[in-house]
């Protein structure tokens, strides 16, 4: 009720377009996963991977145990029904091995990821148009799963299988982009909850095609998958619009220089701000984040394409199971995660959402061993269900840190690289699964004991360390920050103790900051000295936001002021070789684009938190 509730106060439109992106976040994992449900039948017509001895009806029998396909095929054993069949052994493909893992990894991974870094700064871009990209995207991987089901070797299915990471791809950067320009920020934990139900959805109901194997063959499962996403296409055009950008993150977005004059604004080059988006990734909590969430997705992709296989052994209908666990357990556990994130988000900021990544990887180690132990598996199924509600909440509450902490700029390209980390760490390691069931005694299970059960536990003392790191950093700066904002409603001088972080500027790591706030000069202006304020933003703003707001709130008041006063005096100001006078407001109001002016200050406000404009009015 508390994500339902929530998501009414975001208005009826914006939670409409949530649910089309959260359909086709369904549609991506569908098609994506349709192949771990499928690869038996088409290892058997297309002939690739490991081949085992088996009945002809594709069930297993200890008469059946040959290790060569000579030994297996003179084998035939005597089946005791009503028509008293003789049935033989087969020597048949078991849609497992390295071919297929490899289909299933590196041949989709390397495109998927690649490409998503590539095209994810488009999405940053005023110019793009982020609904049209996703549209035609859901479009051509949905083909892709269609063409597919005409393959009749196995370099047309790689052929397929890139094309689906390429198109893949663009969907979650794009998709995220829009999410954050719908929704508010103390939204965003619940807006992206609510968008990854696609991928427990997806992967449930990609298991639920698994019933339509049997009566239809594989091909046509690969095609019922990816007619939906064709007419998803349709909707997004027909339906969905291109929001109005908004900055969310906590980190400033205009380049101020440190002289008290008004100064136009520089032509920056592409290399140059792929260079300031990298470092704005270079912070702890993001590298550890994304390392972290690497590791539990390789846990996720390991059971993903395994499960079939570990329980074969049993009596058990695992497509039945998979159909609706994943999906029950996925959904509450990515609502309740996103919502309870965002309440302790008002609460602690970006430490209550750490704290929630370790409570529910800590809650959900004990049923993660469950899966893979428990003897009933039913019981391991159940248990299964529970791992999902505290251990899924991890996806979306992670990447909500993730664009908080970056500039809008950059926030795109930080989503594209996140799933770059946690592609490739968790979708290659399928690669291990063949070698270390080989090389373990007791096969898949220690496998997945070490890749899966094991991710919870290193997740949660990952996500520790990262909420000691940042909880350390904020408190060294928090004595100053809270002076800082008794100097501002004081109006009187305050000199900030040096900061800590090199910026790789030059100034000296013992210079102070100087703030003289006060009110009957209207020129003054809050900067570090020797140094603009972009050479402190991205490292320093997210953990001591007191201190940016109070830049802000100072940099506004005196520039406005500034303008005001040389207006009101006829003040000519130099820009290099060019020299203008602005004789009265209006004309300062009517400078040319090269001049920073009224309007840049409200898009600068609102790079930060909306409490700015409220220690503003008074003035």
């Amino acid at each position: 009720m508390g994500t339902i509730s929530m998501l009414k106060s975001a208005g009826t439109y914006p939670t409409y377009v949530l649910f089309i992106l959260m359909l086709v976040y369904l549609v991506n994992q569908m098609d994506r996963y349709v192949l771990a449900v499928s690869s038996k039948p088409m290892a058997k017509d297309i002939h690739f991977g490991d081949r085992i001895c088996e009945l002809t009806n594709g069930s297993k029998s200890a008469a059946c145990n040959a290790t060569d396909e000579a030994s297996c095929v003179s084998s035939f054993i005597h089946v005791s029904n009503n028509s008293n069949d003789t049935m033989a052994c087969d020597w048949a493909y078991s849609g497992t091995g390295i071919e297929y893992e490899v289909l299933a990894g590196p041949v989709f991974i390397v495109m998927f990821t690649l490409v998503g870094v590539t095209l994810s700064p488009l999405a940053d871009r005023k110019k793009t148009n982020r609904r049209s990209w996703l549209g035609i995207a859901v479009a051509m991987w949905s083909l892709m799963n269609v063409l597919a089901s005409f393959s009749t070797a196995y370099w047309q299915l790689v052929l397929t299988r890139l094309g689906l990471g390429v198109f893949e791809a663009i969907c979650t950067p794009f998709a995220v982009s829009l999410i954050n320009d719908y929704f508010d920020k103390n939204l965003q934990g619940t807006a992206l909850g609510v968008y990854n139900w696609g991928i427990y959805i997806g992967f449930s109901m990609a298991f639920a095609l698994k019933l339509l194997i049997k009566s239809v063959g594989w091909r046509w499962t690969f095609r019922v998958s990816g007619f939906p996403g064709i007419l998803l296409s349709a909707v997004m055009f027909l339906t969905v619009k291109e929001p109005t950008r908004r900055s969310l993150s906590l980190s400033p977005e205009p380049s101020m220089d440190s002289s008290d004059e008004l100064v136009p604004k520089k032509r920056v080059s592409k290399w140059s701000r792929l260079k300031s988006m990298v470092r704005e990734l270079m912070r702890f909590e993001i590298i550890l984040v994304a390392l972290t969430s690497g590791v539990r997705s390789a846990g996720g992709y390991v059971l993903a394409y395994s499960v079939n296989q570990y329980f074969s052994e049993h009596d058990v209908n695992v497509a039945f199971y998979m159909s609706w666990v994943p999906l029950v357990g996925g959904v509450l556990g990515a609502a309740i995660g996103g919502f309870a994130s965002d309440r302790l988000s008002k609460k602690y900021g970006l430490q209550g959402r750490l704290m929630l990544l370790v409570g529910s990887q800590l809650l959900a180690v004990p049923f993660a061993f469950g899966v893979v132990y428990l003897p009933n598996p039913v019981m391991a199924f159940i248990s299964l269900l529970i791992t999902f509600v505290f251990g899924e909440a991890y996806l979306g509450v992670a990447i909500a840190i993730v664009t908080t902490v970056v500039s809008s700029r950059a926030r795109t390209f930080a989503v594209a690289v996140f799933i770059f980390v946690i592609s490739n760490i968790g979708g290659n390691a399928t690669l291990l699964v063949p070698t270390m069931n080989a090389a373990l005694p007791h096969g898949l299970q220690d496998t997945l004991t070490i890749l899966y059960c094991s991710g919870y536990i290193i997740a949660a003392l990952s996500f520790f360390i990262t909420l000691m790191k940042l909880r350390q950093v904020q408190e060294l700066h928090t004595p100053s920050s809270v002076l800082l904002d008794a100097a501002l409603d004081a109006d009187e001088e305050f000199e900030y103790p040096s900061s800590p972080v090199d910026d790789g500027d030059d100034r000296s790591a013992t210079s102070p900051l100087i703030l003289n706030q006060r009110r009957s000069t209207s020129n003054t202006r809050l900067m570090p000295r020797q140094a603009s304020l972009t050479q402190v933003d991205d490292r320093d703003m997210a953990e001591c936001q007191s201190w940016s707001q109070a830049i802000a709130v100072n940099w506004r008041r005196s520039s406005v002021e500034s303008r005001q006063q040389a207006a009101a005096h006829s003040a000519p100001t130099t820009y290099g070789d060019e020299m203008k006078t602005y004789r009265s407001t209006d004309d300062v109001q009517r400078a040319p684009k090269t001049i920073h002016h009224e309007d840049d200050d409200e898009d600068f406000d609102d790079a930060f938190q909306p409490s700015i404009r409220n220690n503003t009015d008074d003035d």
